[in-house]
């Protein structure tokens, strides 16, 4: 089987889904081709979207909350494939035929809504063989505006609790996988916490705090950092992601608790085991991520858009905490310490709603479809 599939640098979860999937695809003996669609298609385009939307999350993150309404303003109006994305999609759908002609895969896989539409208008027009399957993966715990004009054969959603509202916006049910969003096989395995924290280099016996400032450092950590320092007896460990200028801030600190500063890792889920609590914004790969370990997961500012709808859902599903200015990061954790009840509740969910084989699961999904 030979799988293209289409993804975008913009924040790194679109990215990391692609490469669970192929990785697992890889692994049975398939073909996997992951395509940065838009840098492909327009250099200069695509290099604006990836470093436009890394300096929002860092500077500006609530001129994405004004992006997003404004393609929910869009979403389903006559003009609607005037939007800057359906109207780039159409202006370069022929060099994606010609590529997708030269590859000819068996299934085309679209990671992120953007690359969904550019399918879309090539089988609308008959400019890809009908012979092709085609899979939307919503990479969030909320559907994106456009997602349901989208011509997939398939929609990957992160579990079934997201079945009526996609059946809401449109979407036939029996399009519907809840398959989840797919992350790494490695986040289903997990190593006993002491062994990890012996690793890793960590004091075994302290209440280990792991933030994540997400695959591109956004902002937020400085503060949360600084919180969190006001606890006694406590180890901290801050990836900062791809941000070197926060990483660097974070080592010039200076800190009453023990803490570690790492930039971009590959050995999250190690570092996942070692902590007793994960604190990250709530993207939806990361929190993936953590709940199929299982682990205490509490989200503090979303960058305005999806990752507010991200915060609302996973909280009113018991799935993780939330911190903000009314219970600050120290208190939400004194809490939680203080609440077997909270914790056996979050980890009930987890192992209810979460989704550790998500990326085997869609693999086997598609071999049977192919």
């Amino acid at each position: 089987m030979k799988v293209l599939i289409l993804s975008m640098t913009v924040g790194q979860g679109h990215n990391s889904a692609s490469k669970a999937i192929a990785g697992y695809l890889e692994q049975k003996g398939h073909e996997c081709d992951i395509l940065d669609t838009y840098k492909f298609l327009n250099r200069a385009i695509g290099e604006a979207f990836d470093k436009g939307y890394t300096l929002m999350g860092r500077v500006w993150p609530r001129l994405n909350e004004n992006i997003y309404s404004a393609a929910e303003r869009y979403n389903g109006r006559s003009d609607m494939k005037m939007y800057f994305p359906w109207l780039f999609a159409d202006l370069n759908k022929q060099k994606l035929k010609k590529y997708v002609e030269d590859y000819r895969p068996d299934v085309i896989i679209c990671t992120i809504v953007m690359t969904a539409m550019v399918v879309s208008l090539l089988k609308e027009t008959d400019m890809v063989h009908k012979g092709i399957k085609t899979v939307g993966i919503v990479t969030d715990y909320s559907l994106h505006p456009f997602w349901e004009y989208t011509d997939m054969d398939y929609f990957v959603c992160p579990n079934e609790l997201m079945i009526p509202s996609m059946i809401k916006r449109g979407i036939p049910r029996e399009k519907i996988l809840p398959t989840g969003i797919p992350i790494d096989v490695k986040y289903a395995k997990r190593i006993p916490t002491n062994k990890a924290r012996k690793k890793l280099g960590l004091d075994k016996g302290r209440f280990t705090i792991l933030m994540s400032a997400g695959g591109m450092g956004f902002s937020g950590m400085v503060a949360t950092a600084q919180e969190l320092d006001k606890l006694d007896d406590v180890q901290m460990v801050a990836v900062c992601g791809t941000n070197a200028r926060l990483s660097a801030r974070m080592k010039e600190l200076k800190f009453r608790s023990e803490i570690k500063v790492l930039e971009f890792v590959n050995n999250m889920d190690e570092y996942m085991d070692a902590c007793d609590v994960f604190i990250t914004k709530p993207g939806g790969l990361s929190t993936s991520e953590a709940i199929a370990k299982k682990k205490p997961l509490l989200l503090t500012k979303p960058m305005p858009g999806v990752e507010n709808m991200n915060l609302a859902f996973l909280v009113n599903h018991s799935l993780a905490v939330h911190a903000n200015k009314y219970q600050p990061e120290t208190e939400v954790i004194m809490q939680l310490r203080a609440n077997d009840q909270k914790l056996d509740e979050m980890k009930i969910a987890q192992t209810r709603w979460g989704k550790k084989d998500s990326a085997i699961a869609l693999g086997e999904f598609l071999e049977r479809m192919v």
